[in-house]
């Protein structure tokens, strides 16, 4: 299994959405910038994009094909195998955009490979509609963890998810949904979008969401529940 999002080199170029499958370029009006915090070296730039090429990964999730609940084993054991394989890249992806330790790295990915387990043993629900999918909003802190408990407990039980993690921890939510499309995830069903808060709120209300997912620490999570109030997209919090 091949590394995903290494880190970039000195020009510190866009990194991609990911809609249907595949990297999407975009020239958006507003980059968000990355920097190491100890050098302040700029090393990543997130494009934040309006919503209406947000909302295109949506239609993209309404309309892809779901995952026949005869593939789950197989592609939760392939994504078990690739995250051990590629336990050291993760965490260094996780310590640098989280700002915190390589331990603290060591911690998210091993907090997802733990969750993986438990999807392998737990009996799958088929909760969700073929015409539905999920919007996933992912707080600071744990961007593997973060990204993984929020899509994958969906699409292994007939969902779609657009996520938008983090804009100061993309990484790890771009190269896991790489990695799901190599061990066997339909292009649509995981894509990866970066929004500011006015857009990911506009998002809520796009035709087919059927739930919003939240991840993230308390007072990060609070805000958006407290928004969730005047929702009619039921509205869950995600526990760590």
């Amino acid at each position: 299994m091949t590394g995903c999002c290494t880190l970039p080199p000195r020009e510190a170029p866009a990194i991609p959405l990911w809609i249907n499958g595949r990297p999407v370029l975009a020239m958006p009006l507003e980059f968000n910038e990355i920097r190491e915090s100890a050098t302040q070296r700029l090393i990543r730039r997130v494009p934040m994009v309006d919503e209406v090429l947000a909302a295109s990964a949506i239609v993209c999730a309404n309309q892809s094909q779901r995952l026949a609940p005869e593939a789950v084993k197989d592609f939760l054991t392939s994504m078990l195998q690739a995250l051990e394989e590629l336990e050291d890249h993760f965490s260094g992806l996780s310590a640098v955009e989280s700002h915190t330790h390589l331990e603290s790295g060591k911690a998210d990915v091993a907090n997802a490979i733990a969750s993986v387990q438990a999807l392998l043993e737990k009996p799958l629900a088929s909760t969700y509609r073929l015409d539905q999918s999920v919007l996933a909003l992912s707080g600071p802190g744990m961007p593997l963890s973060a990204a993984l408990n929020l899509v994958l407990p969906v699409v292994i039980n007939g969902g779609a998810v657009t996520l938008a993690p983090d804009v100061n921890a993309p990484s790890c939510a771009l190269a896991l949904t790489e990695l799901c499309g190599q061990c066997g995830l339909p292009d649509g069903l995981f894509n990866v979008v970066y929004v500011r808060d006015p857009v990911a709120l506009q998002l809520v209300n796009e035709p087919g969401i059927a739930q919003v997912r939240l991840f993230g620490p308390s007072a990060w999570a609070q805000r958006w529940q407290t928004a969730a109030m005047d929702w009619k997209t039921p509205c869950e919090l995600v526990p760590a």
